[in-house]
């Protein structure tokens, strides 16, 4: 990559290079000439040459975990976006030395962001991608919200606009650093990064060509009420912490061989009626059952939010998910509880005993006005531009209900017709898939992969799909969700409403023994 004299003229003159209309320069940039551009409403901090394999991640431990020994040389580029003047909306784009695919994509977040998901860089990165990611405009923990008191801009960049400002920032640097504009632009994400994926097709549908959103925080105050629900109804006086696996293994044990095949995957989901009650003790028994309270609350988390006339805002997690309810009793993760009480009840001391569904609700409707919520079945524009959305959902996600992800899909189906829906999103159930990864399904899918191929082939078959071996130490990630061992097996992934099926005869750890068909 070089720099032609005329550009570092104007470079040396400060005149604005970029704005939000802005065309590619005929030549490319070298490297540490990206620092000096002019873009609209930003500050480069930084543009500096990473030697192949030598980035050391600012921030280690996240998830997901990032290998980055193997990476090429790139261009790593940091900044800030200030489109209000509240905002500070860090980012990071890393653009390959040599290599360049031609494309660019953004990585979504996790839960409430706050950090650069330097692990979700890696392996786009590696592919070819110049790829970006941003903390939505502040620094925190991914359950935290205290960031947001006081700071309605804030609050407006994490719902859509961080990630909106950076798809136009991002795209335009790397314009400008390899003297023409990328040819296809992707998002990929899941929960957070799903929900961002979902608002960028609804909102803003001209941003991006494709979109992977997997396991999607989409439907935004239901889902920080069922945080609440599952919060309340664990420890004492509720569920106990020590009874979420006699659930998880009774669930397995009654729906596992529904399909056919017994590999502690529940595929037929929609046959199993798994009742805690079957595990309420017996005849004074205390030990490996549940008390009556607590198969009440186990009940009342599968049921999902509920209001007073019976109409159910959220679902219930599936059965087989009930270790990562774990996750929302973590005081570092109880995000529902630090939402209401920061953005909505502006009460330090609010206390998720005093949740009442459906006045809080209605409150927290108010306040978001549509903000952070993706359910807008209309993807009308996104499509017509020629939009791929491929959307997916495990079933044992105990985090966010994957039924919420299976009633956006029948809205939009619903709005726009099969045969409009068909040409422009899939959507896939994945079973025994935790939250984005891990669980006892065959979770590992490059979705990716799935994207470009549709995209740039045309096409988008049954997708493969692996449940790995074991690592030798399970990945730093959500509480809850990391892989566990079991043998390595194979299964089509269908896109919903079809599911993978055995067909009688044949290995049952080969994908070859397995047809897609509806239930």
């Amino acid at each position: 990559m070089r720099l032609s004299i005329a550009l570092a003229l104007l470079i040396a003159s400060g005149t604005s290079l970029l704005t939000h209309g802005a065309t590619a320069s005929e030549r490319p940039l070298d490297c540490e000439a990206l620092a000096h551009l002019k873009v609209a409403h930003t500050t480069i901090a930084t543009a500096e040459l990473i030697a192949p394999g030598a980035f050391k991640s600012p921030a280690p431990g996240g998830f997901p975990p990032g290998d980055f020994s193997k990476l090429p040389a790139f261009c790593r580029v940091a900044g800030s976006i200030h489109p209000t003047g509240d905002s500070d909306i860090r980012f990071e784009l890393w653009l390959p030395v040599t290599g360049w695919n031609g494309k660019f994509v953004q990585t979504g977040n996790g839960g409430a962001a706050g950090s650069i998901v330097y692990g979700s860089l890696a392996d786009p990165l590696a592919r070819g991608y110049a790829v970006a990611n941003t903390d939505t405009g502040h620094q925190g923990g991914g359950g935290d919200f205290g960031w947001a008191v006081g700071h309605p801009e804030k609050m407006t960049d994490y719902a859509y606009r961080a990630v909106h400002e950076l798809t136009i920032t991002g795209k335009a640097i790397t314009a400008q650093g390899y003297g023409r504009a990328p040819k296809q632009s992707y998002w990929v994400g899941c929960s957070t990064g799903g929900r961002q994926g979902l608002k960028e097709a609804q909102r803003f549908p001209r941003d991006y060509d494709a979109i992977v959103a997997g396991a999607p925080a989409s439907n935004w105050s239901p889902l920080m009420a069922t945080s609440i629900l599952i919060q309340r109804n664990l420890g004492p006086g509720g569920l106990g912490l020590d009874k979420l696996s006699l659930l998880r293994e009774a669930a397995i044990a009654q729906c596992d061989a529904l399909d056919g095949v017994q590999d502690r995957v529940i595929t037929a989901t929609a046959q199993c009626r798994f009742d805690p009650a079957i595990l309420q003790c017996q005849d004074g028994a205390t030990q490996h059952c549940l008390s009556a309270s607590e198969v009440d609350a186990a009940k009342r988390i599968y049921r999902g939010v509920v209001a007073q006339d019976g109409k159910v805002l959220m679902p219930g997690p599936g059965p087989g998910s009930e270790l990562q309810w774990a996750a929302y009793a973590s005081p570092q993760f109880g995000i529902g509880s630090n939402y209401f009480r920061n953005v909505i009840a502006h009460d330090p001391n609010w206390k998720p005993a005093s949740f009442d569904i459906d006045r809080d609700l209605a409150l927290a409707e108010q306040a978001d006005g549509g903000a952070a919520a993706a359910m807008d079945p209309d993807l009308s524009t996104f499509i017509a531009h020629g939009g791929k959305l491929i959307t997916y959902h495990g079933t044992t996600d105990g985090l966010i209900p994957y039924g919420n992800s299976v009633n956006y899909y029948n809205s939009v189906v619903a709005k726009l017709g099969a045969k409009k829906t068909h040409q422009g999103v899939r959507f896939y159930v994945v079973p025994g898939m935790d939250h984005c990864a891990g669980g006892e399904g065959a979770f590992a899918i490059d979705w990716l992969g799935a994207l470009e191929s549709w995209v740039e082939k045309g096409r988008l078959d049954t997708l493969p799909a692996t449940h790995p071996a074991p690592p030798a130490a399970p990945p730093a990630g959500p509480p809850g969700a990391p892989p566990r061992p079991g043998k390595v097996f194979t299964r089509p992934q269908c896109a919903y409403p079809e599911v993978a099926t055995y067909q009688g005869t044949g290995d049952t750890a080969d994908a070859a023994s397995f047809h897609c068909r509806v239930p």
